[in-house]
């Protein structure tokens, strides 16, 4: 096949395969598979440019299993031969022997994949900087040449213009849907702040009631029952309103405004948990709990906290379905308590540390998955229980404003723990 054949059917590919994806993770990936299989690489990697950090950041990695082994994930956007491609906007074909740089040398021996030829193609269209690099490695017939250049850099457009559609397209969906969410929460918070006109009549009444019941006991026991769940229905609103604060906020782009207050976490986060045990019983997942009760008091905001483990419990509870045979629940159907799978909710006070962990028996996740959420890019990934990521990225927006830390531990088939470690605020 000459090079204008070539070129024809990876541009052919190329728009075919990127016209359909599903989302600018997935073109991403595609669009690495279309340059390799384009040329006749053995593998890749692609970059993307992180203006902020001034850095080139993995994000696929051709063959999948060399990314568990891979020394770093991000380098200088000015380092090596990605760099140079990407400040230039040049394609670059390198050829390497023993002597390779001691970067390339500490990669080969981390993955044990030995570079001797190499393609790197900047990520860009016409008179646009670039958005990253695509770099392929050990042509498998022969070496990279001026006629692979060629094909690649005319892919290289079409996956660039694909890449910036279809990041456009979801960021859009995105703004939709928060934008609605937050016409929703407003409206939802002046309904339940009218609650607050009828929590007091209940009030003013059960107050009534008490003086008329002084010498019945057993009436006065009803009343101070009724007056207990008055008192945990006004919590109840109260968190309405601030949540309904707290997503009109996050849709307008408005500045978080936590009201801190100094009093224990431990309750908090119990409850939080808690309000999802029937949920997780009706997708037969149970709810186990290690919390510290001797955690000394820190300055937090409560309703913030509180979202921050329903948030996480909520996804773990999907995650856990997502496991669960199909045939599983309708075997067991007639046992109240069918457990599959659990979560465990923690939290300790560890060095200075307010740590909640949520831990669950899920298919667990990659290591470049797990980068994505903590970076925010990243919608849910169990395909019964799809979102649209901003779960996930209300965790991270609430644990920033607490000087928080979110981490995760997770690898396919062993479950995932997320973390967030808060310091202690007295």
């Amino acid at each position: 096949m000459d090079t204008n054949e070539r070129l024809l059917h990876a541009t052919q590919l190329a728009a075919r395969k990127l016209a359909s994806a599903g989302n600018f993770d997935q073109v991403l990936r595609d669009v690495l598979a279309i340059c390799i299989e384009a040329v006749g690489a053995y593998g890749g990697t692609i970059y993307l440019h992180d203006p902020a950090k001034k850095r080139l950041l993995f994000h696929h990695v051709f063959p999948e299993t060399v990314w568990e082994r891979l020394p770093f994930r991000e380098i200088p956007d000015d380092a090596g031969v990605a760099g140079q491609a990407w400040q230039t906007r040049q394609t670059i074909i390198s050829k390497f022997d023993e002597n390779s740089e001691e970067t390339r040398k500490q990669i080969s021996d981390a993955t044990g994949v030995v570079v001797t030829t190499m393609i790197t193609v900047p990520l860009m269209m016409a008179d646009e900087p670039p958005i990253g690099v695509v770099q392929l490695i050990n042509k498998n017939e022969g070496v990279f040449n001026d006629s692979d250049a060629a094909v690649l850099d005319t892919v290289a457009s079409v996956s660039t213009l694909a890449y910036l559609n279809s990041r456009l397209v979801e960021e859009s969906a995105r703004a939709s849907s928060l934008l609605g969410m937050g016409k929703v929460g407003h409206d939802i918070g002046n309904l339940a702040a009218s609650l607050f006109a009828n929590i007091s009549f209940v009030e003013i009444t059960l107050s009534g009631m008490r003086d008329e019941f002084l010498e019945n006991e057993m009436a006065l026991g009803y009343v101070d029952s009724l007056a207990s769940m008055l008192t945990e229905l006004q919590a109840s609103v109260d968190r309405i309103v601030g949540y309904s604060r707290l997503i009109s906020d996050l849709s307008a782009g408005r500045e978080l405004r936590p009201n801190m207050q100094l009093a224990p976490m431990a309750e908090t986060i119990q409850t939080a948990a808690a309000y999802l045990e029937s949920e997780g019983r009706k997708n037969c997942v149970a709810l186990r709990y290690e919390i510290d009760k001797q955690a000394p008091a820190t300055l937090h905001d409560e309703l913030y906290i509180f979202r921050i483990v329903q948030n996480l419990v909520g996804n773990a509870i999907k995650a856990v379905k997502e496991t669960l045979p199909e045939d599983w629940q309708d075997q067991f159907a007639e046992e109240d308590e069918a457990i599959f799978g659990e979560v465990v909710v923690s939290y300790h006070f560890v060095d200075g540390n307010h740590v909640i962990e949520v831990k669950d028996s899920g298919p667990g996740m990659p290591v470049d998955v797990a980068e994505r959420i903590l970076a925010g890019n990243a919608r849910s990934q169990w395909d019964k229980g799809s979102g649209s990521g901003w779960g996930t990225k209300i965790v991270l927006e609430l644990a920033t404003t607490h000087e928080g830390h979110v981490s995760i531990d997770s690898s396919p088939g062993k479950g995932a723990t997320f973390r967030v470690e808060f310091p202690h605020r007295p």
